[in-house]
């Protein structure tokens, strides 16, 4: 299935790119204000709010692609 498209490298790198991102935003909310709370720390909000929108551009992308071939 993989033969080197560079969608499959695109679609992999935005995938791996937001997860990095959630990581970020997560252990920048956790080191604010610790576990258990029910906000998000004012410093992690652009870090989510960028992977999130990396995520879905990802999600977009690919399915776009899958339902073109």
């Amino acid at each position: 299935m993989f033969s080197g498209d560079p969608i499959f490298v695109i679609l992999i790198a935005g995938a791996v790119v937001g997860v990095l991102l959630t990581v970020v935003g997560i252990v920048k909310t956790v080191r604010y204000q610790g576990w258990g709370k029910q906000t998000w720390a004012p410093p992690a909000r652009p870090w989510l709010g960028a992977a999130a929108a990396v995520l879905v551009l990802t999600l977009v992308g690919g399915v776009i692609w899958a339902t073109a071939g």
